[in-house]
């Protein structure tokens, strides 16, 4: 699948909302500690935001993070519980939320190095 393709409705999600909060892409990349042209990649839908990002985003244009998780294919939509799990993550602190992200990302490597001997 064409990566442009695979989030384009993250993408679109994304540039019409910061429209709405009146933010131009600069200013976007800036608030997410990103570089200036950040969210016209993001916007135009070549790139896939961590999970770290995901939350910045959700925060910054007050969407729902398990909408932009769905968006960027880190969640498939088709598993309702997977949505409810991810949204009582909403009431976490920064500090146990980096935790969690901290052990998905331990998860994610353990996997990639054992498709690396594979």
């Amino acid at each position: 699948m064409n990566e442009k393709k695979r989030y384009s409705d993250l993408a679109n999600l994304v540039s019409s909302t910061r429209k709405i909060h009146g933010l131009s892409q600069r200013k976007l990349s800036a608030l997410l500690g990103m570089s200036n042209s950040y969210a016209t990649h993001l916007e135009s839908g070549n790139i896939q935001p961590t999970v770290e990002t995901l939350h910045k985003i959700s925060e910054i244009l007050e969407l729902p993070y398990s909408k932009l998780a769905v968006l960027a294919n880190y969640i498939d939509s088709k598993n309702n519980n997977n949505l409810q799990r991810l949204e009582r993550l909403s009431d976490l602190t920064d500090d146990e939320l980096n935790s969690v992200l901290d052990y998905a990302e331990f998860v994610r490597s353990r996997r990639l190095d054992r498709s690396t001997f594979s």
